[in-house]
């Protein structure tokens, strides 16, 4: 059994019977529903059914080859639009595709990138769902945004204080607390935000360092798979 995912939807993993029967034909045999017309011929990926990361590329494969009118689950795809005649039909029965030694290498590669790639996203996501709760300002407890968006402008603001300083004896720097307005801060306030929020993130960067770390020396796909990502 295969997990296949269709370029125009990638939110949906099929599980199919997969066999490449020609040199530019596939059969795909679905195990439920088939997608509609427009998505199966967006062109697909198989997929690792562990982690989903993309084994070998199919996108070019946007074409039917062939129905069977006596089972709708069964599909042929072909990538050179050309479709099935009685004599085209001497490799129907071929084996199974098997990548080769070069092939597997650089899918290995390939699945290291997008774990690698995984680890910031899955970072940026839990440092968006889990601000900061800090009393700095004025000593009442707000909750305060620790994305990486907020924090370089978090100190483009500070910056931009710093100079309107020089020309402007009357400068103030403002903020908000997330969902509020913004209010004018101390900058002594600002300066503890900051601080605050660099000992919140800074263990969960360097924890994305190291799973980073480990991932380059994975040596196998099985290694790779075993890498948990976790930052709860």
């Amino acid at each position: 059994m295969s997990k296949i995912i269709f370029l125009k939807d990638k939110s949906v993993i099929y599980d199919v019977q997969f066999t490449q029967i020609g040199e530019n034909q596939v059969r795909l045999i679905f195990e439920n529903e088939k997608p509609s017309e427009d998505i199966l011929l967006s062109g697909f990926n198989l997929v690792n059914e562990y982690n989903g990361f993309i084994q070998t590329k199919r996108e070019d494969y946007k074409y039917i080859y062939r129905i069977y009118e006596n089972d709708k689950s069964i599909i042929e795809l072909c990538n050179d639009d050309i479709k099935y005649t009685v004599e085209s039909d001497s490799f129907s029965d071929i084996e199974p595709y098997n990548p080769t030694p070069d092939e597997l290498e650089l899918i290995f590669q390939q699945n290291k990138v997008n774990k690698i790639a995984l680890s910031k996203t899955m970072l940026a996501e839990y440092l968006k769902n889990h601000p900061l709760r800090s009393s700095v300002h004025g000593g009442v407890e707000g909750i305060y945004s620790v994305t990486n968006e907020k924090q370089t402008l978090m100190m483009s603001q500070y910056m931009t204080y710093q100079i309107e300083k020089t020309v402007n004896t009357n400068a103030k720097i403002t903020w908000n607390e997330t969902g509020k307005s913004c209010e004018e801060w101390t900058e002594e306030e600002f300066l503890q935000l900051i601080l605050e929020i660099k000992e919140y993130v800074y263990p969960l960067v360097s924890y994305q360092q190291r799973i980073e770390e480990k991932i380059y020396e994975c040596s196998t796909q099985e290694e790779l798979d075993k890498t948990i990502i976790d930052y709860s």
